[in-house]
């Protein structure tokens, strides 16, 4: 039982890992966009302050619905479940680091002609690189715990699972006298987290206090 809890443990580990690289690869832009013109940034974050407020848990009903409906994968669609409330931590790190660039570097840039692939990959992305390490880790303590509610979805009589950790723990959340199961689950995911920030999260957290710091 231990090392199939790893192995479903490992499928988790994939989908929290792919919902962070694409929420990355939408946010991280569009944040440091935002950042760039801070009379826009302004006007936008209220709005996106009153997004991030709102309770991720009430679009479940209508994304259940339409997975179930719809006859889509719990496999990858999960991954959208599990995203809802963890993407605005990248998005407001994005924006934070961006506005928080010096002006001079900016006007070196410009004097320089910098602009397309050469600016994002000399100034924008290093310049923005702690913030952004700061986001994917708020983020991803987020993700881990949607998944115990993202890889289970129940519609009336119909309930659809994902091959996951979450949905492991779920499982036996809602049988009584499974406290060893339990306790199983929640005691493995902790140790993929944990492992997870040695290997990955601190090393970049190390990266960018060495490298990119002003």
């Amino acid at each position: 039982e231990v090392g199939r809890v790893f192995l479903l443990g490992f499928f988790t580990l994939l989908r929290v890992l792919g919902v962070l690289a694409l929420a990355a690869l939408v946010w991280v832009p569009v944040g440091i966009l935002l950042g760039l013109r801070p009379s826009l940034a302004q006007r936008v974050q209220a709005l996106l302050q009153v997004l991030a407020a709102f309770p991720a848990n009430l679009l479940y009903p209508p994304l259940a619905y339409a997975i179930v409906h719809r006859h889509l994968s719990l496999e990858v669609f999960s991954a959208f479940l599990m995203v809802l409330g963890t993407q605005w931590y990248i998005l407001f790190n994005a924006v934070a680091g961006s506005l928080a660039l010096p002006e001079d570097l900016k006007e070196a840039a410009r004097s320089f002609g910098l602009r397309g692939l050469p600016l994002w990959r000399r100034l924008l992305l290093p310049g923005t690189f702690p913030y952004l390490v700061t986001g994917l880790i708020t983020a991803s303590g987020g993700t881990w715990n949607a998944a115990i509610v993202a890889e289970v979805v129940q519609w009336g009589n119909t309930t659809w699972q994902a091959t996951g950790l979450g949905s492991y723990i779920t499982s036996w959340t809602l049988k009584e006298g499974q406290g060893p199961h339990l306790l199983l689950g929640i005691a493995v995911m902790s140790l993929y987290v944990v492992v997870l920030n040695r290997l990955l999260w601190r090393r970049l957290y190390r990266l960018a206090e060495e490298r990119f710091r002003f």
